[in-house]
């Protein structure tokens, strides 16, 4: 006889079997009964109705003691059903369990890669205003900004050791400010050896150094020689003839600092007397030392042009100690908020407004495309313009988007 099979979920339930297990039940209640009365006679008209009436109370009771056990199983396998019906497969209950599991997803996302920042220091807003731009562009790229530098300008060391541990750590590409091309062809020779690419902001690396290095290095930053040149142009155009004129230049084989001297002398040369030269290595302190030696030495000077504005505005504090504030104008370069904020006011006369934010967003961008394999151009010109008392609202609204 073929079995009849309820099918719950994945289980199977054999009908027959159950019947089978009922009529059991039945005739194992009814031989205890027997053995019960057992002794007596058994075939009287009182002990067979008697047995009739207690099989039939008892076979109740076994009868809904085993629904109630049908019941409770079918319960225990809908519990675990999936609400899908199991095919059948002959006469063989399934009793396989099998577990869907969704198959691991790879992980397509792209590891995020560390760019490591070199900024000459960041003790001058100049590069502060460059991290800002760098870090905003790291943030939409999806990228991780490593910032180091160096305590001063000058720190052309700390700087090395700063490039040689990112090295070390395994960065993914580097971008740079140097504070000397001095012992940097070594540090490029390891960024190149371990397929670091490298992207020079800001400070022109020597090509003596990168030829040494067998590395070629984007360069992208201010043509400081024409931002310079524009400063002397507007002096040639605004001042008398003859005037006496000192030059306050930056670190000393640096290419900026030659590049800010020369647009400026240039400009201006046949047109004013410059009486002085001296460097004070970008610094405030420096500015405003080196100025209390010149105006001592040329007490009729009347312009000072400093090659960054951290000191022109060291000058400044001399020139107003010294009382020559209506007697000597000044012209800084880098347009940084405090110097803007002088020349609203009148104390500076001008200065030349580089873009640093646009160095620090162009780095981030190009190094990420040279990391994954992708042209990056040689060079790019970031802009300068003279800001004088006509256009410092404008270029203050441009630089409060990168400020602190």
């Amino acid at each position: 006889m073929e079995n009849s099979k309820k099918t719950i979920g994945n289980k199977s339930i054999n009908i027959q079997s159950i019947t089978l297990y009922l009529g059991a039940t039945s005739i194992f209640v009814i031989f205890t009964l027997l053995c019960q009365i057992s002794g007596k006679n058994f075939f009287t008209m009182g002990n067979i109705q008697n047995i009739i009436n207690q099989s039939a109370i008892i076979a109740v009771i076994a009868i809904g003691q085993s629904i109630f056990l049908v019941l409770a199983l079918v319960l225990s396998f809908a519990g675990c059903t999936t609400g899908e019906d199991v095919p059948e497969s002959g006469d063989t209950p399934d009793t396989t369990t099998t577990t869907e599991t969704q198959a691991p997803q790879p992980d397509t996302a792209e590891e995020k890669l560390v760019i490591g920042f070199v900024p000459m220091t960041m003790n001058n807003e100049y590069f502060i205003t460059m991290v800002n731009g760098a870090q905003q562009k790291a943030d939409a790229l999806g990228i991780q900004l490593d910032v180091q530098a160096a305590d001063q300008h000058a720190s052309a060391a700390a700087q090395l050791m700063i490039v040689e541990n990112m090295i070390t750590s395994g960065v993914d590409g580097i971008c740079i400010v140097p504070s000397s091309s001095e012992g940097l062809a070594t540090a490029l020779m390891k960024c190149k050896e371990a397929g670091i690419p490298v992207i020079n902001l800001d400070t022109r690396i020597n090509q003596e150094v990168l030829d040494e290095a067998g590395m070629e290095v984007p360069f992208f930053g201010t043509n400081n020689y024409a931002g310079a040149f524009s400063a002397g142009e507007y002096v040639v155009a605004n001042f008398e003839a003859g005037i006496e004129t000192a030059i306050l230049t930056g670190i000393e084989g640096q290419q900026n600092a030659a590049d800010r001297r020369n647009g400026f002398f240039d400009a201006t040369e046949g047109h004013v007397n410059v009486v002085a030269e001296q460097s004070a290595n970008w610094e405030v302190d420096q500015g405003y030392t080196a100025t209390q030696n010149i105006i001592s030495a040329n007490p009729n000077i009347k312009l000072i042009f400093a090659s960054n504005d951290g000191m022109a505005i060291g000058a400044l504090r001399a020139v107003e100690e010294g009382g020559l504030k209506d007697q000597i104008q000044i012209i800084g370069f880098d347009a940084i908020s405090e110097a803007l904020n002088l020349v609203e006011s009148g104390d500076l006369f001008g200065t030349v407004a580089q873009y640093p934010a646009e160095m620090g967003i162009l780095g981030v961008e190009n190094i990420v495309k040279s990391v994954r394999g992708e042209t990056v151009e040689a060079a790019i010109d970031t802009g300068a313009k003279l800001i004088t008392t006509e256009n410092v609202a404008e270029h203050k609204a441009y630089s409060a988007h990168f400020a602190d």
